[in-house]
């Protein structure tokens, strides 16, 4: 009959096993098709940030700031930058 010990590290090495599978079918719905986003969706980004970016150079203009050619193109890389972070 085996021992306490014997089943414990036995329990373990399951459970060890489960932990590695679970781990594995976790990345690999990390990888499906699912996170890609569709045209509509890309779309909806895309006005969402046009809206922000229009918002904070009407903010500015507010404040009496004029806002060139050169701000708005910053603004808009800066924005496409949160884009590929977030």
């Amino acid at each position: 009959m085996p021992t306490t010990d014997e089943l414990h590290a036995k329990l373990e090495a399951i459970g060890s096993k489960i932990e590695q599978a679970r781990q594995k079918l976790d990345f690999k719905q990390g990888l499906n098709d699912g996170h890609n986003l569709s045209s509509g969706e890309l779309q909806a980004r895309y006005e969402y940030l046009q809206g922000v970016l229009q918002k904070e150079v009407a903010d500015l203009e507010t404040q009496g700031k004029q806002v060139s050619a050169l701000e708005q193109d910053v603004f808009d890389w800066l924005n496409s930058i949160d884009t590929r972070i977030s």
